[in-house]
């Protein structure tokens, strides 16, 4: 028989109330007596992350053909498909059920990974942080090292991922907290601005720009440009001056951009911090004399977030970036 002695009464209100919430899950979505292994939802979630049938086998230590056995058991569980099957299909992609279905998995396994956290001496908690590369190396690096150092309950999970990536895993319920380019105020989501900043010229080589204060646009070639759009609004800006298709390369990330600064002034535009990261690669790095737009940084996370652990996350990453534009602390 179950039993909550040894819990303390903090303790024993979240295991009712996830007990409460659990049944009503099951009760709502496994209409047949099957037996749901907590293993077939890890399967399943890890394969809405990769969408790669192949990959997540891989992850598991599993043959294909047993991933796939797996997963055709869930769906009888359950009584309806959760994938979508057609020869030659290389991308795993779920049907409408199976979107709805994702969202009770993720919450069915954090439930029960909270519930085995209270057996250890100091229960831990999850906590999933979806940011992009650029705002990791330059914000976030120290930032979480003395939050960690802080919360020795935390149990981090730190994903890099693009900004309309990071939307949609917190619309799935698979990330707490993210850190976007651009404010998310709809379907459940909420945002607060965290930072903002203007766009700055670099190049591997600068050529006849070596030595210069300053760099007007005018004097930048657009065939040799390294373009990445960062946001639409920059993107609008970008085109009064110079069309994307003329561009040398366009990329969706500054690590590959990197790898093409090949010519004399080869160029790129870049938001401050990331320009201040690669300056010190051996970019040189120039103010342009025209006003840029500004990069923004968004917090956001889901509308109604009443856990204490994601709430502490939101208001510790609030602090830091206002300390930063006071320069108070390390990045």
């Amino acid at each position: 028989m179950f039993s909550l002695d040894g819990f303390s009464i903090s303790q024993k209100e979240t295991v009712v109330k996830q007990l409460i919430l659990l049944y009503n899950i099951l009760k709502t979505t496994i209409k047949r007596n099957g037996k749901m292994d907590t293993e077939s939802l890890y399967l399943f979630r890890d394969l809405c992350r990769t969408r790669n049938m192949t990959q997540t086998a891989k992850n598991f230590y599993l043959t294909q053909s047993t991933l796939s056995k797996r997963l055709a058991r869930l769906e009888e569980e359950l009584g309806y498909p959760l994938l979508l099957r057609s020869k030659g299909r290389q991308e795993a992609e779920l049907t409408g059920k199976g979107e709805q279905f994702l969202g009770v998995a993720v919450h069915m396994l954090e439930l029960y990974e909270e519930g085995l956290s209270f057996r250890e001496e100091k229960e831990r908690y999850l906590l999933r942080l979806g940011c992009m590369r650029s705002a990791q190396e330059y914000f976030l690096a120290g930032f979480l090292q003395d939050y960690l150092g802080e919360h020795p309950r935390c149990s981090l999970t730190l994903e890099d991922h693009h900004s309309v990536e990071i939307r949609d895993l917190l619309l799935e319920g698979m990330l707490d907290v993210g850190i976007v380019q651009f404010p998310l105020s709809n379907r459940g989501l909420v945002s607060v601005l965290l930072h903002e900043e203007p766009f700055l010229v670099v190049m591997k080589d600068p050529g006849d720009f070596q030595g210069k204060k300053v760099i007007s646009m005018e004097d930048l070639n657009g065939k040799q440009e390294i373009f990445q759009i960062f946001t639409e609004e920059f993107r609008s800006w970008h085109d009064q001056y110079w069309r994307a298709m003329d561009s040398k390369i366009r990329v969706n990330s500054t690590p590959t951009a990197e790898k093409y600064f090949q010519a004399p002034e080869d160029w790129m535009l870049v938001p401050r911090s990331v320009a201040a990261a690669m300056g010190e690669r051996g970019f040189s790095v120039f103010p342009l004399a025209e006003r840029t737009p500004f990069h923004r940084l968004y917090l956001a996370c889901r509308q109604g977030e009443d856990r204490l652990w994601v709430k502490e996350m939101a208001t510790a990453l609030q602090k830091h970036f206002q300390e930063l534009e006071k320069g108070a602390v390390k990045k």
